[in-house]
């Protein structure tokens, strides 16, 4: 008689698959215990016993590095306003309160120093600053990868350290490491995550496929992610933690290795993105694209927040001179050369000529007392009596101003210097040329 595949008997399936579905089950429970009951004992043993352990013998460097006092106006009115506030009056789509998180091996490390801010819904919020900064411990505390070892973090009123899951579920993540699965294709993976979030099945084509064209993504779709470029696999990446009914998205340096076509499609898409009512943070070493598209920007330093502000704020307060560049023509005469140096020196007190080759002359000049009008005027009615071929005037960019702050070998007060300084000497130092 032909005996059943599936029975106990020796050479049969049938203990194999009984022994396959209880391991698989034990795993399902381990799954379950290590995304909750594990997460909550992680958080309890970093809050309430590393930490006040470490409170207990270090009192001293703890009042002094997890003050949360700080010297920028900004980033201190920010602070007192959330903590003066009850959080259902500050109405934010993210609420970072006292955050605070360490490391606890030895040496312990304080990656992230008591830190304070309000994301709104539809604002662009972009952190700032070299790395090690704390930038990255920061998005992976929002998205739960960290356990937060002091204050806490807020996503539509949900603490990450109390409501972990509910929070998971509000958030679009690009972390700054490739997370695709690379033997599925492009277009197979953004259907899977549609069914994730949601999407009904008659409309998963019509939505994956606005996503794909809206990153130029169609050419590649149906091909392996294993040959994808760098750059593709950051336009998926984008593509799939824009998409889906999130109300936070979390941006980790999302245009390396892209091309400015791509770049310029993620500026679009992050535009359109935030413009629907999406809070967006976004991480990036491109200055050009936290002044395109960020509504608020924060410079980070060994963990604490220097500054705070919309990128023309941050150049206002901050950039306390104009970048003036002059062409005199070739033919002008040594002697109106040298007149046009006197002229610039005594007509802007303060003035300093940072280079000067082949006739083109670059001066910094302070902006203190000195509007565009008023330059642009003197300059005009010397163009002709120095034989001017061209010149310009322009603001000193974001990038300078975060070279400034974000210099890890300064110190507090260097920064105090450089800032309140009204001293153009000691300002230029913190410009490159």
């Amino acid at each position: 008689t032909a005996k059943n595949v599936y029975s106990l008997e020796e050479k049969m399936i049938g203990k194999y698959m009984i022994v396959m579905s209880i391991t698989g089950f034990i795993c399902l429970l381990l799954l379950f215990f290590l995304d909750t009951t594990l997460w909550k004992l992680r958080t309890f043993l970093s809050q309430y016993v590393y930490f006040g352990i470490y409170k207990t013998f270090r009192k001293e460097k703890v009042s002094k590095e997890l003050s949360g006092e700080s010297d920028d106006e900004d980033v201190q009115n920010e602070r007192q306003r959330i903590l003066g506030q009850p959080r259902e009056l500050l109405n934010s789509a993210v609420l970072i309160k006292e955050l605070t998180k360490m490391y606890f091996k030895y040496p312990v490390i304080l990656a992230v120093k008591n830190i304070s801010v309000t994301i709104q819904k539809g604002e662009c919020f972009g952190l700032l600053g070299f790395n090690g900064a704390g930038k990255t411990t920061t998005f992976k505390i929002l998205t739960g990868e960290e356990t937060v070892t002091s204050g806490d973090v807020f996503l539509e009123q949900f603490s990450v350290t109390k409501r972990l899951q509910k929070v998971k579920s509000r958030v679009g993540y690009c972390p700054q490491s490739e997370a695709l699965l690379e033997y599925m294709t492009g277009r197979e993976i953004m259907i899977m995550y549609a069914r994730l979030w949601g999407i009904s099945e008659p409309q998963i084509q019509l939505y994956v496929n606005r996503w794909l064209n809206s990153m130029q993504l169609e050419l590649h779709a149906d091909k392996l992610i294993i040959t994808y470029s760098g750059g593709t696999k950051r336009r998926l990446s984008t593509a799939i933690a824009l998409m889906g009914n999130t109300s936070v998205i979390l941006l980790d340096e999302p245009s390396t290795g892209m091309d400015p076509g791509a770049r310029r499609l993620l500026w679009d898409a992050v535009t359109w993105t935030r413009e629907s009512g999406k809070a967006i943070i976004i991480t990036s070493h491109r200055m050009e694209e936290c002044d395109a598209f960020c509504t608020r920007l924060a410079i980070m330093v060994e963990g604490k927040f220097m500054c705070l502000g919309s990128p023309q704020h941050l150049k206002s307060k901050f950039g306390n001179i104009y970048v003036l560049k002059i062409k005199v023509k070739i033919d002008a005469q040594e002697d109106k050369l040298n007149d046009l140096k006197f002229f610039i020196t005594m007509t802007f007190p303060g003035s300093v000529l940072k280079h000067e080759n082949q006739g083109i002359l670059n001066y910094y000049i302070p902006s203190k007392d000195n509007s565009w009008g008023k330059v642009f005027g003197i300059l005009e009615e010397a163009k002709e009596k120095f034989n001017l071929e061209d010149y310009s005037i322009s603001q000193i960019t974001l990038e300078q101003v975060f070279l400034i702050f974000a210099n890890p070998e300064n110190t507090e007060g260097d920064y105090q210097e450089k800032i309140l300084s009204d001293n153009l000497i000691g300002f230029e130092k913190c410009i490159p040329l």
